[in-house]
């Protein structure tokens, strides 16, 4: 890997979101987690638990800016039809100054949670909507090509 360089560090500005190919250009911040999920394991002998993964949880937020009516949309088409459409995300992270190559991180069966569907701030310059997500699955289509 050899020794860090300052400018090899990425830039978080430099990176779309897509929403089934959609780009989402009103994104501000997007933050996608896997959690694993794990049992508790006594063994006879140690004083330590031991743990054993069991499976994992993805979830995610990502905060918006008030450009649109989409989320609220979802939502009231779910309260009324009982439509609770599934999507895939894609973040691309391309900062061509820091010579680390592109990023991609497709995010499948995506579930959106919540949603404002209304506020108002008087002090606020630019609305913002935070929508925390789950999703079921997971790919990095092409390996970062790391060039240090």
């Amino acid at each position: 890997m050899g020794q860090f360089k300052a400018q090899n560090t990425i830039s978080g500005k430099e990176g779309r979101l897509f929403l089934d190919g959609e780009e989402m250009a009103y994104i501000k911040t997007y933050e996608a987690n896997i959690e694993k999920n794990k049992s508790e394991v006594n063994v006879m002998g140690r004083r330590m638990t031991g743990h054993k993964t069991t499976g994992a949880n993805g979830t995610g937020t990502a905060t918006f800016y008030k450009v649109t009516s989409k989320f609220v949309k979802l939502m009231i088409e779910y309260v009324k039809e009982g439509k609770d459409p599934y999507f895939t995300m894609q973040s691309v992270l391309d900062d061509k100054a820091s010579g680390r190559g592109t990023e991609r991180v497709n995010l499948y069966d995506v579930n959106f949670d919540s949603a404002k569907v209304a506020g108002l701030d008087v002090d606020s310059e630019a609305l913002e909507e935070e929508v925390p997500f789950t999703f079921e699955d997971i790919d990095l289509p092409e390996e970062l090509q790391e060039s240090f």
